[in-house]
């Protein structure tokens, strides 16, 4: 009985994370280069933002509440730039689609769910399989 209970809780828990407020890493590599590495290094000073308290693009309308980071990299004849920051998506809004203020071409558009997931480009799939991993040995206490 016990351990149901606590295999519950635990299901509860993880997916009730994922609903509250995210955090992300918020930059460009026009000002810093440390955007646009492969991976951001836990011990650099690249800003991060509590997304519900960040600006929001005026430009997009019907916005959803923000569950996900991103990873843009945009390209035009003067080179290509890296961002990172909240996904700002509109309803209807496709996965994995994202959309630029500017007249940039979007080369990749990585969006992830997860506090600080975009420093990488893969963290996507190793929060899934962390998900997945605690759900089934919740699962295996629960029986």
């Amino acid at each position: 009985m016990w351990k149901q209970m606590f295999g519950v809780l635990l299901i509860a828990l993880c997916l009730m994370h994922s609903a509250t407020a995210i955090k992300c890493y918020q930059c460009k590599s026009l000002t810093d280069p440390n955007c646009a590495k492969e991976k951001i290094d836990a011990g650099s000073n690249v800003r991060q933002v509590d997304c519900d308290n960040a600006a929001r693009p005026n430009t997009m309308e019907q916005l959803q509440p923000v569950t996900k980071c991103n990873k843009v990299v945009t390209s035009d004849r003067a080179g290509v730039i890296v961002s990172r920051d909240c996904h700002f998506e509109s309803i209807g809004q496709k996965d994995n689609e994202c959309t630029v203020t500017h007249s940039r071409q979007v080369e990749s558009c990585f969006t992830c769910k997860g506090d600080l997931c975009n420093a990488s480009g893969a963290s996507r799939y190793l929060a899934l399989s962390a998900t997945v991993l605690v759900a089934v040995f919740a699962l295996q206490m629960a029986l």
